[in-house]
């Protein structure tokens, strides 16, 4: 018991000054996009998509601003998960056309594949497609795409380390590690 009290803070702890740990119910279109605010800001976003889902999130970013996210899901998830994560914004271009209508003025380039094991901060997981660039700024968007299977993602967004995020997202992590 005290050894599973003593990882219990110890991820608290991790998650909760690291990364601020937020849970997204749903954000299957660009309209009701996930909103990501202070992106300056260390974060990580849990959610959950069955089969054929995407997921949505926006934040807008200075110009020259390096942006670095990771995706994850959790290692408890069926191996045939592996979503593909896009960028949608301005001045990107990519070589597939993503499965869903890009607003005008943007490009949107794919990032899949890259899937090994990741234990960290409290989580049992699959690191899987990574992004880090310098942006010309404005509104961008990433769109997680599930696949043919189902699972729980997070969405990891690099940044100044800041206490904070949400009870929910919290608890999400719980969720995140059991994939259910």
């Amino acid at each position: 018991m005290k050894k599973q009290f003593t990882g219990l803070i110890i991820l608290l702890a991790s998650v909760g000054f690291a990364h601020q740990p937020f849970w997204n119910p749903g954000s299957p279109s660009l309209e009701q996009a996930y909103r990501i605010l202070e992106p300056t800001i260390s974060k990580v976003v849990t959610s959950q998509v069955n089969a054929g889902q995407l997921g949505f999130y926006i934040f807008e970013l200075a110009a020259g601003f390096v942006l670095d996210l990771g995706l994850f899901v959790g290692a408890a998830c069926p191996p045939a998960f592996q979503p593909r994560m896009w960028l949608v914004g301005p001045g990107l271009e990519g070589h597939e056309r993503p499965p869903f209508a890009i607003p005008g003025g943007m490009g949107a380039k794919v990032f899949a594949g890259g899937w090994r094991d990741y234990r960290g901060h409290g989580l049992v997981a699959r690191q899987g497609p990574e992004f880090r660039e310098r942006l010309r700024g404005g509104t961008y968007y990433v769109v997680v795409e599930a696949g043919n299977a189902a699972g729980y993602y997070m969405l990891s967004l690099a940044g100044a380390e800041v206490p904070g995020g949400t009870s929910e997202g919290r608890a999400a992590l719980a969720r995140f590690n059991r994939c259910g």
